[in-house]
C-alpha cells in the first residue's frame, strides 16, 4: 500500500492516473446504483407494497438515519486499516441489498433500507478523504472536480439507464439489473487507497470553523428541497401529470444532466470566489422552486427540475472545496464524516416531517415553505461570511 507520501509526488505518473481511474469508477457504480436506490424504493413501497406517504417518508428517513449513525460514530473512530476493512465488507453487503430488494416484501423492504443506509455511511465519506490524498494542492482540487463531475455523470446515466430497463421489465427487475453496478464497485472496492493517519492528540473542532458552517449552509440550502424532491417528486410527477414511471425516471436525468454540465463548468473553470457561487447557487434553487410550484403542466415542471440542475451541480463541489480548503490533511476525515452525517440528517428529518405535510396540505404548499427557509439560509450563510471576515480566518474565497 502507498503512504501519502507517495501520492501525487514520488509515485509515477501511471500509478497516479490508476489511482484516480478507481476512484472515479467506484464513485460512479456507488452513487448511479444508490440514487437508483433512493428514487426507486418510495416506488416500489407505494405502487407494489402500498404504503402510504407518511410510511414512505418513515423507510426514506430510516435509510438516512442508518447513514447518520455510521458516519457519525462508527467512521469517525476507526483507523485507516480498520475503516478498509468496513470498506470493502460494504461493499459486499451493498451488492446482496439490491438483490434482496428484488423480492423483499413489507417487512423486508425496512430492514434493507436500514442496512442500504448504514453501508452506504461507510462507502462515500471514505471516497471523498480517498479524493483527497495527494499532496499536491492542484492536484486534489482538480480529483475533487473530477470526483464530482462522476458523482453527476453517474446521476445522469443511472436515470435514464433505469428509465430504459423499465420500459421492458418491472420495477423490482430493476434492482435486479442495479446489483452489477453494486458487485463492480466490490471488485474496486479493495484499490482505494487507505494511508496510515496521524493520530490527532487533540480534538478537533468542527463545527467552530468558519469554512465547514460554509459548507454545511450551503448543503443545507439545496439538500432540503432535494431530499423531499427525491423521496416525492416521482410520486408527484406520477399522480399530477398521469405520466409513467418510464418518464419519471427519464426526467429525473435531465435533472441530473443539467448537473453534469454545471459540474463540468466548473471543473474547467475553477470558481474564483466560493462565496460568491454559493450565494449564486442558493438564488437559482430560489427560482427553480418557484417554478415548479407555479407549474400547471408538466413541461414547466421539467423545465424547473432543468433550472435546479445547477445548483444541485455547484453546491457539492462548492462545499467539498470549502472543506479542503478549511482543514488540514489529518483532519479530513473526520470533516467529511461530519459534514456527510449533517447531509444524512437532513434526510432523516425531511422525509419525516415532509411526508406528513404533503399528504396534510400537498407538494406544492410544502415547496412554497422551502422557498422561506432557503431565503433564511441565505441570510446565516452572509453572517458566516461577516463573521468570517471579522475573525480574520477567510479561507474560502
Amino acid at each position: 500500500m502507498t503512504n501519502n507520501g507517495d501520492r501525487g509526488n514520488g509515485a509515477s505518473k501511471e500509478s497516479v492516473l490508476i489511482t484516480i481511474l478507481i476512484i472515479l469508477s467506484t464513485t460512479f457504480f456507488i452513487r448511479a446504483s444508490n440514487n437508483m436506490m433512493v428514487t426507486s424504493v418510495p416506488l416500489l413501497a407505494k405502487y407494489y407494497l402500498d404504503f402510504s406517504q407518511t410510511e414512505v417518508g418513515i423507510i426514506s428517513a430510516l435509510s438516512y438515519f442508518s447513514t447518520f449513525l455510521t458516519t457519525s460514530i462508527l467512521n469517525v473512530r476507526l483507523d485507516a486499516k480498520k475503516r478498509r476493512i468496513a470498506f470493502i465488507l460494504a461493499n459486499l453487503i451493498y451488492a446482496v441489498v439490491f438483490i434482496g430488494f428484488w423480492r423483499s416484501s413489507f417487512i423486508s423492504i425496512w430492514i434493507l433500507s436500514a442496512i442500504s443506509g448504514g453501508v452506504l455511511g461507510l462507502i462515500m465519506p471514505n471516497i471523498i478523504t480517498a479524493a483527497s490524498l495527494f499532496r499536491d494542492p492542484k492536484m486534489i482540487e482538480r480529483v475533487l472536480s473530477l470526483y464530482t463531475v462522476a458523482l453527476s455523470l453517474s446521476l445522469v446515466a443511472g436515470p435514464a439507464l433505469e428509465s430504459y430497463v423499465l420500459k421492458f421489465y418491472s420495477l423490482r427487475t430493476a434492482f435486479l439489473i442495479f446489483s452489477s453496478f453494486a458487485i463492480v464497485s466490490v471488485s474496486l472496492s479493495p484499490f482505494i487507497k487507505f494511508p496510515e493517519e496521524s493520530r490527532l492528540k487533540v480534538k478537533v473542532r468542527v463545527f467552530r470553523n468558519y469554512g465547514f458552517r460554509s459548507s454545511i449552509l450551503n448543503i443545507m440550502a439545496y439538500n432540503i428541497p432535494f431530499t423531499l424532491l427525491i423521496a416525492f417528486g416521482g410520486i408527484y410527477e406520477r399522480d399530477t401529470y398521469g405520466i409513467s414511471l418510464s418518464l419519471v425516471t427519464l426526467f429525473f436525468s435531465l435533472f441530473f444532466l443539467s448537473s453534469f454540465m454545471s459540474r463540468m463548468y466548473l471543473s474547467f473553470i475553477p470558481p474564483k470566489s466560493i462565496k460568491r457561487q454559493m450565494v449564486i447557487a442558493m438564488t437559482l434553487s430560489l427560482i427553480g422552486i418557484s417554478m415548479m410550484v407555479l407549474s400547471r403542466n408538466v413541461l414547466i415542471f421539467v423545465l424547473s427540475l432543468v433550472v435546479l440542475g445547477i445548483p444541485h451541480g455547484f453546491t457539492y463541489p462548492l462545499s467539498i472545496l470549502s472543506i479542503y480548503r478549511s482543514f488540514e490533511p489529518m483532519e479530513r476525515n473526520i470533516a467529511n464524516s461530519y459534514f456527510f452525517s449533517v447531509m444524512t440528517a437532513i434526510g432523516i428529518i425531511l422525509p419525516l416531517v415532509g411526508g406528513s405535510i404533503i399528504q396534510k396540505y400537498g407538494f406544492d404548499f410544502t415547496f412554497a415553505g422551502i422557498l422561506v427557509l432557503i431565503f433564511i439560509i441565505m441570510i446565516a450563510l452572509n453572517v458566516n461570511f461577516r463573521a468570517e471576515r471579522k475573525s480574520g480566518a477567510v479561507i474560502a474565497k
